[in-house]
């Protein structure tokens, strides 16, 4: 099923154009002062060359020693118009130093101002997020998660203590809690009781155990989805407080007897999900108190016309699911409508 692509975020753009403008005045300037100090040498070794006559080992040596300022001896002793140029040396040297050193410091501190913001901002994000997801773990399940949240517009944040990780996330500008997700104190560092669900998608089952126990002890309203790497701990989760439990192996090895007892029905999937001409998208519309639907049947609802999709399922408020609702099915407060339709004209799919 294709998914509808959306602008990115325009304080991820903005976090990324700063750090590429930072990086580019950095380079450009380590760039000068390079050539600088490549320049400064040669000019005090021809310099010293032509006007003592020294060969070029011993140029250069003098050259390196006056431009660093050690204060070591002179290679030789030194004419007049020698210690002259020597003065001017140093004076050069000194200069172009002096450019590299403030070029560096500039940029530290420009990188370190930009971090200090940038995290403070983050923060202030987070702390008014509401009816959010909290993404626990950016690996191969969670960096998907991240995609299609984004893809759907959808509010998240993610709790991530790999330092390589961290720094994909502070370049790709996506809110994130550094530490671990295991932490009650990093866990309200995501405003927990505010989220919608949390995804516990750790390295292992028992990792995502312990996130699972320690969430539903901070937050019992917090819907919790777990993924599994050995399917038999599936039950445990469960016990545990886990709404839903996702196993890839167990998902995987029920694509592949789809495929070999109805190939065609995945056939279909497969089209609609790889060809980009056949855009379909899957929402969910809740039904509230000032919802024009609430109290009508799905035919006086007039759904196909009010929200242009085919109802495929109704969730009730206590928990059931009305597959291929009929059109006398009626709408009560909280029940939730999971729909398909095209998306609107002018979005792109990927």
């Amino acid at each position: 099923m294709n998914y509808v692509w959306k602008e990115p975020n325009e304080s991820v753009l903005i976090q990324l154009m700063r750090n590429l403008i930072i990086n580019q005045q950095f380079t450009t300037g380590l760039r000068k002062g390079l050539i600088g100090i490549v320049l400064v040498l040669l000019f005090g070794s021809i310099g010293y060359s032509y006007i003592e006559g020294w060969g070029w080992l011993d140029s250069f040596y003098m050259t390196v020693i006056t431009v660093s300022t050690v204060g070591i001896t002179e290679v030789h002793p030194l004419s007049d118009a020698g210690r002259l140029f020597t003065v001017l040396l140093i004076f050069v040297g000194v200069g172009v130093m002096a450019y590299c050193l403030t070029r560096g410091g500039e940029f530290l501190f420009q990188r370190s101002l930009t971090n200090v913001l940038g995290r403070r901002t983050m923060l202030k994000k987070i702390a008014q997020m509401k009816d959010h997801a909290i993404i626990c773990g950016y690996g191969r399940t969670g960096s998907r998660v991240v995609a299609e949240m984004q893809a759907a517009n959808k509010s998240f944040v993610v709790i991530e203590e790999n330092e390589d990780e961290i720094k994909r996330l502070v370049e790709l500008g996506i809110p994130h809690v550094a530490g671990d997700a295991t932490d009650e104190d990093v866990l309200e560092n995501t405003n927990i009781c505010k989220a919608d669900a949390l995804v516990a998608a750790l390295d292992s089952d028992a990792e995502n155990l312990f996130l699972t126990l320690t969430a539903n002890g901070l937050c019992d309203s917090l819907r919790v989805i777990a993924r599994v790497h050995d399917p038999d701990n599936s039950r445990k989760f469960r016990k545990a407080g886990a709404h839903r439990v996702v196993s890839p192996i167990s998902t995987g090895a029920n694509q592949i007897a789809q495929l070999l007892t109805r190939p065609s029905v995945v056939d279909l999937v497969e089209l609609v999900t790889k060809n980009k001409s056949i855009a379909l998208e899957v929402f969910e519309h809740s039904i509230e108190e000032a919802s024009d639907m609430l109290g009508k049947t799905l035919s006086e609802a007039r759904v196909r016309q009010t929200l242009g999709s085919m109802v495929i399922a109704v969730k009730h408020r206590d928990g059931s699911t009305a597959f291929d609702p009929g059109p006398q099915t009626k709408l009560n407060l909280g029940d939730i409508l999971v729909a398909i339709r095209q998306p609107e004209e002018g979005e792109l799919t990927l």
